[in-house]
């Protein structure tokens, strides 16, 4: 299943901004362009990206250098979050792998107690 691509013409059009804006975004690495055949544009995730970027600079008055930084730091966050998750469902693994071991250490002590 390939996700949807929205041309990069369309994406500057519900933007307000020309498609060289969005290639000088691309150029600097804030947004990833999307190739389905002949048309270059975006998945959906880089399209809210590219909507964010624009809420930063009209909305909030913050220079394109601010933008760089706050992306990076929001991207730095995400992976954080996601290695956080990972780290949880490895705690969690072990713990109950643990709680299984003493279960069946518990019942065989149990079982060995009646035997005697």
């Amino acid at each position: 299943m390939t996700r949807p691509i929205i041309p990069r013409e369309l994406a500057a059009r519900q933007l307000a901004v020309t498609p060289k804006v969005l290639v000088r975004y691309e150029k600097l690495g804030l947004v990833r362009v999307a190739h389905d055949g002949n048309v270059e544009g975006y998945e959906p995730s880089q399209v809210r990206r590219l909507w964010t970027i624009m809420s930063f600079q009209r909305d909030l008055g913050i220079n394109l250098a601010g933008v760089e930084v706050i992306l990076s730091l929001c991207d730095r966050m995400t992976e954080l979050h996601h290695h956080l998750g990972e780290l949880a469902s490895e705690i969690r693994e072990i713990l109950e792998a643990r709680s299984e071991a003493e279960n069946s250490t518990h019942s065989s002590h149990l079982r060995s107690q009646i035997h005697d």
